[in-house]
Protein backbone atom coordinates (compact mmCIF):
# COMPACT_ATOMS: atom_id res chain seq x y z
CA UNK A 1 0.00 0.00 0.00
CA UNK A 2 1.42 3.40 -0.89
CA UNK A 3 2.17 6.00 1.81
CA UNK A 4 -0.94 7.90 2.76
CA UNK A 5 -3.25 5.26 1.27
CA UNK A 6 -5.93 4.00 3.57
CA UNK A 7 -6.64 0.38 4.19
CA UNK A 8 -10.05 -1.03 4.95
CA UNK A 9 -12.00 0.84 7.59
CA UNK A 10 -11.62 -0.52 11.10
CA UNK A 11 -14.74 -2.35 12.27
CA UNK A 12 -16.97 -0.26 14.48
CA UNK A 13 -18.86 -1.43 17.52
CA UNK A 14 -22.57 -1.32 18.21
CA UNK A 15 -24.11 2.14 17.92
CA UNK A 16 -26.66 3.79 20.19
CA UNK A 17 -29.39 2.58 17.84
CA UNK A 18 -28.13 -1.02 18.15
CA UNK A 19 -28.36 -1.07 21.95
CA UNK A 20 -31.41 -1.77 24.10
CA UNK A 21 -32.13 -2.33 27.78
CA UNK A 22 -31.42 -5.90 28.83
CA UNK A 23 -28.80 -6.65 26.18
CA UNK A 24 -25.76 -8.29 27.69
CA UNK A 25 -22.37 -9.71 26.83
CA UNK A 26 -19.97 -12.03 28.67
CA UNK A 27 -16.31 -12.86 28.23
CA UNK A 28 -14.13 -15.20 30.27
CA UNK A 29 -10.46 -14.40 30.89
CA UNK A 30 -7.80 -16.26 32.88
CA UNK A 31 -5.93 -14.14 35.43
CA UNK A 32 -2.25 -14.93 34.96
CA UNK A 33 0.80 -14.09 36.99
CA UNK A 34 2.26 -12.47 33.88
CA UNK A 35 -0.72 -10.07 33.68
CA UNK A 36 -0.30 -9.15 37.34
CA UNK A 37 3.45 -8.54 37.05
CA UNK A 38 3.15 -6.54 33.83
CA UNK A 39 0.38 -4.39 35.32
CA UNK A 40 2.20 -3.59 38.56
CA UNK A 41 5.55 -3.02 36.88
CA UNK A 42 3.96 -0.67 34.35
CA UNK A 43 3.07 1.49 37.35
CA UNK A 44 6.58 1.33 38.78
CA UNK A 45 5.60 -1.14 41.52
CA UNK A 46 8.46 -3.62 41.22
CA UNK A 47 8.16 -5.31 44.60
CA UNK A 48 4.80 -5.91 46.19
CA UNK A 49 2.46 -8.59 47.42
CA UNK A 50 0.85 -8.37 43.95
CA UNK A 51 3.86 -10.11 42.41
CA UNK A 52 6.27 -11.33 45.08
CA UNK A 53 5.20 -14.68 46.62
CA UNK A 54 7.61 -14.27 49.54
CA UNK A 55 6.25 -10.84 50.45
CA UNK A 56 2.69 -12.08 49.91
CA UNK A 57 3.13 -14.88 52.48
CA UNK A 58 2.87 -12.26 55.24
CA UNK A 59 -0.06 -10.42 53.67
CA UNK A 60 -3.74 -10.70 54.58
CA UNK A 61 -4.39 -13.37 51.91
CA UNK A 62 -1.08 -15.25 52.27
CA UNK A 63 -0.42 -15.35 48.55
CA UNK A 64 -0.18 -12.95 45.64
CA UNK A 65 -3.42 -11.26 44.75
CA UNK A 66 -4.32 -9.36 41.58
CA UNK A 67 -4.53 -5.57 41.86
CA UNK A 68 -8.17 -4.54 41.99
CA UNK A 69 -7.70 -2.07 39.17
CA UNK A 70 -6.27 -4.81 36.95
CA UNK A 71 -9.51 -6.73 37.44
CA UNK A 72 -11.49 -3.54 36.79
CA UNK A 73 -9.53 -2.88 33.60
CA UNK A 74 -10.96 -6.07 32.14
CA UNK A 75 -14.34 -4.30 32.00
CA UNK A 76 -12.83 -1.55 29.87
CA UNK A 77 -11.23 -4.20 27.68
CA UNK A 78 -14.63 -5.81 27.02
CA UNK A 79 -16.37 -2.47 26.45
CA UNK A 80 -13.74 -1.24 24.01
CA UNK A 81 -13.19 -4.42 22.03
CA UNK A 82 -16.38 -6.49 22.12
CA UNK A 83 -19.50 -4.83 23.56
CA UNK A 84 -20.33 -2.30 22.33
CA UNK A 85 -16.84 -2.51 20.78
CA UNK A 86 -14.41 -0.37 18.83
CA UNK A 87 -15.10 3.33 19.10
CA UNK A 88 -16.68 3.14 22.56
CA UNK A 89 -15.81 5.99 24.92
CA UNK A 90 -15.67 4.89 28.58
CA UNK A 91 -17.06 7.87 30.52
CA UNK A 92 -17.32 6.61 34.10
CA UNK A 93 -17.24 3.53 36.29
CA UNK A 94 -18.45 2.90 39.83
CA UNK A 95 -16.76 -0.11 41.41
CA UNK A 96 -17.07 -2.28 44.47
CA UNK A 97 -14.36 -4.86 45.07
CA UNK A 98 -16.05 -7.85 46.70
CA UNK A 99 -13.45 -10.67 46.74
CA UNK A 100 -9.78 -11.05 45.88
CA UNK A 101 -8.60 -12.42 42.55
CA UNK A 102 -5.74 -14.92 42.47
CA UNK A 103 -3.45 -16.33 39.80
CA UNK A 104 -5.33 -18.94 37.80
CA UNK A 105 -8.80 -17.57 38.51
CA UNK A 106 -11.11 -17.74 35.51
CA UNK A 107 -12.95 -14.43 35.45
CA UNK A 108 -16.21 -13.88 33.62
CA UNK A 109 -16.84 -10.24 32.80
CA UNK A 110 -20.52 -9.43 32.23
CA UNK A 111 -21.93 -6.13 30.99
CA UNK A 112 -25.67 -5.52 30.74
CA UNK A 113 -27.44 -2.47 29.32
CA UNK A 114 -29.48 -0.86 32.10
CA UNK A 115 -30.53 2.29 30.30
CA UNK A 116 -30.14 3.86 26.87
CA UNK A 117 -30.26 7.64 27.24
CA UNK A 118 -30.91 8.66 23.64
CA UNK A 119 -31.29 12.36 24.45
CA UNK A 120 -27.83 12.39 26.07
CA UNK A 121 -26.37 9.81 23.64
CA UNK A 122 -25.16 7.77 26.62
CA UNK A 123 -25.64 4.21 27.85
CA UNK A 124 -25.60 3.04 31.47
CA UNK A 125 -24.43 -0.54 32.07
CA UNK A 126 -24.27 -2.98 34.93
CA UNK A 127 -20.76 -4.42 35.23
CA UNK A 128 -19.96 -7.67 37.01
CA UNK A 129 -16.89 -9.87 37.32
CA UNK A 130 -17.27 -13.38 38.73
CA UNK A 131 -14.70 -16.10 39.36
CA UNK A 132 -14.85 -19.76 38.34
CA UNK A 133 -16.93 -20.52 41.45
CA UNK A 134 -19.62 -18.00 40.36
CA UNK A 135 -18.56 -15.71 43.21
CA UNK A 136 -18.74 -11.99 42.56
CA UNK A 137 -15.29 -10.41 42.76
CA UNK A 138 -16.23 -6.97 41.42
CA UNK A 139 -19.50 -5.19 40.70
CA UNK A 140 -20.54 -1.76 39.58
CA UNK A 141 -22.01 0.42 36.88
CA UNK A 142 -20.48 2.15 33.89
CA UNK A 143 -21.50 4.94 31.57
CA UNK A 144 -20.35 4.94 27.96
CA UNK A 145 -20.75 6.82 24.72
CA UNK A 146 -21.21 4.12 22.09
CA UNK A 147 -19.50 4.25 18.70
CA UNK A 148 -20.89 6.46 16.01
CA UNK A 149 -22.06 9.26 18.30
Amino acid sequence: MSPGARGPAAPRGLTLEDLAEGQSHRKTVAMTEEMMIAFTRSLGDNTSFHQDPEMAKDSYYGRIVAPGMLTASLIGFVLGTEFPGLGTIYVSQDLRFVRPVFVGDMLTISVTVLEVRRERRRVRLSTLVENQDDETVLEGQAEIIPPGV
